[in-house]
């Protein structure tokens, strides 16, 4: 006699919508992420070649796989006493400079991990458990981002900023047309023809 096993549940409606705004919220953070790190990473680009900085690079790239580890995690650790100050500065009644030192923080610790990363990728990836779980962090980030973006709000908010990119190029492109081409009456042309008026009778004297 054999006995079956029964399939497993699925999640009950008000289970999905409980979870629901976790999910959009997690999937928002990570979108943030991804932007901050890609704007900050573009920032850092532009910093001329020091060769003392291409110097530094370069031995960082040549670092082994658990000295490449410890240097990508020194950034969350060296932040965590500036992290603590803004805490306090937010429970001593100082908001504002505590969300300032927040901020501060935030993007520069994004951007210093990012291009540790960038330096320290490979040498990180060699390690079969950090590959495991850096594998199984970019899948969970893909699944969570495609249910943001399959959700009715968001596909309404990405049509609103369509909109709102498409009129602000027929506001540039309207702009640049006037100009090339200005009427009569614009204060430009009003001027020009005060400047050739002056020039003329300072030729005539």
């Amino acid at each position: 006699m054999t006995s079956s096993v029964p399939p497993p549940r699925r999640p009950t409606r008000w289970r999905r919508r409980l979870l629901a705004p976790l999910i959009y919220t997690a999937a928002l953070l990570l979108m943030l992420e991804e932007w901050l790190w890609d704007t900050t990473q573009a920032a850092l680009a532009r910093i001329p070649e020091w060769p003392w900085l291409v110097r530094l690079q370069r031995w960082v790239e040549r670092l082994s796989p658990y000295a490449a580890l410890l240097i990508f995690l020194a950034p969350t650790l060296l932040l965590l006493p500036v992290k603590i100050l803004a805490l306090l500065s937010i429970t001593h009644g100082h908001p504002t400079l505590g969300l300032l030192i927040v901020l501060t923080a935030k993007v520069l610790g994004t951007a210093l991990v990012a291009r540790i990363y960038a330096l320290t990728r490979r040498s990180l990836l060699s390690l079969d458990w950090f590959q495991r779980y850096h594998d199984r962090l970019l899948a969970l980030k893909a699944r969570l981002t495609a249910q943001l973006r399959a959700t009715a709000g968001w596909q309404q908010v990405q049509r609103l900023l369509k909109a709102l990119k498409d009129a602000i190029v027929r506001l540039k492109h309207a702009l640049a047309a006037r100009i090339a081409a200005p009427g009569p009456g614009a204060p430009w042309t009003r001027a020009l023809r005060v400047v050739r008026r002056l020039v003329s009778r300072m030729r005539s004297k």
